[in-house]
């Protein structure tokens, strides 16, 4: 039934999230800060409930400027240019389309063309676009000054707020590459690189791979550096630790694609394992197969735990949180 729900779970698109407690507090204040100072600005030029959809569309900015301070779609120019751009077309559909149906829908998908191009890919705009049409009399009547106050200025508090907030905190980098990542050490004082697993690699194969994917993906070639880098350390470390195999336990073949695999050990019988598959490409995670202890122990590379719905190597600093 786990494993149903897990499949379930990922065919709908339940996040995995790996982020720390501390990190989800973090995010939560620093939107509370970014959109307390938009909702004082958005007070002074706009009056009524039209104050709260502005604030609203400011509002999905600061979940990805302070939640995912690291994406490529909360960077200073996707935020200020999206929305920027977004109004402006919003304005344009407003005055020069007459069926306002028809306006607003123009309007949402001419920003997305016009974002895609300006490469400032931003979702909230297609909210500041629409409301420029279906925002009411108090929106309306600002016409183009609806891109200056308050759209413009609730967005530059927005970012100047998330990049004093974000400062605070050496491993929120934003705007990202502004602020690198702070790498810690190696034991021996040698900085590690990705490259001592994959030599082949550059980080230009990483662009040129998101280039292939022909497909927006929020994540930089610096973000996939940086992963490739923290796994190629926990491979490291995993090769250093001997593997014991204990009953009640999950272990990896450590494979990829569909010849990953997750098995439980049920119980050790002798010079037999008996065991089921937790995850992956094993036949059925229902029923328990056996093996000899000598065939687990070359397949199981090593033991793994559950943790924020993934499957990560035990000791890893994250694990549990």
């Amino acid at each position: 039934m786990r494993n149903f729900i897990n499949e379930v779970g990922q065919i709908i698109g339940i996040e995995q999230n790996t982020t720390s407690q501390l990190e989800k507090l973090l995010s939560g204040l620093g939107g509370f800060f970014g959109i307390a100072l938009c909702y004082l600005i958005s007070n002074i030029y706009l009056t009524g409930p039209a104050t709260l959809f502005i604030v609203a569309s400011a509002g999905a900015s600061a979940v990805l400027i302070f939640a995912v301070p690291n994406g490529a779609l909360s960077q200073p120019w996707p935020v200020i240019g999206g929305h920027l751009i977004s109004a402006s077309i919003g304005v344009y559909c407003q005055q020069h389309l007459g069926n306002p149906h028809f306006a607003a829908a123009a309007a949402v998908g001419l920003a997305i063309f016009a974002m895609y191009h300006l490469r400032c890919l931003h979702p909230p705009g297609g909210a500041t676009a629409l409301f420029a049409v279906a925002g009411g009399n108090h929106v309306i009547d600002l016409g183009y000054s609806y891109v200056v106050f308050p759209v413009l200025l609730n967005i530059i508090a927005l970012v100047s707020c998330g990049i004093l907030f974000n400062a605070l905190f050496q491993w929120r980098r934003y705007p990202s590459h502004l602020f690198r990542r702070h790498q810690t050490p190696s034991t021996t004082g040698a900085k590690p690189s990705f490259r001592h697993i994959s030599p082949d690699i550059a980080q230009e194969d990483f662009a040129a791979a998101l280039h292939q994917m022909n497909s927006f993906i929020d994540i930089t070639p610096d973000d996939l550096s940086d992963l490739f880098e923290l796994a190629s350390r926990s491979a490291r470390r995993r090769a250093r630790t001997p593997l014991k195999i204990e009953a009640g336990l999950y272990y990896s073949n450590a494979e990829r694609g569909s010849d990953w695999a997750v098995r439980k050990v049920l119980a050790i019988e002798g010079r037999r394992i008996q065991f089921r598959t937790a995850a992956g490409s094993d036949d059925s995670t229902d029923k328990a197969h056996y093996c000899s202890r000598r065939a687990f122990r070359q397949w199981a590379r090593c033991k793994v735990i559950m943790s924020s719905g993934l499957w990560v190597p035990c000791g890893s600093s994250n694990e549990g949180s």
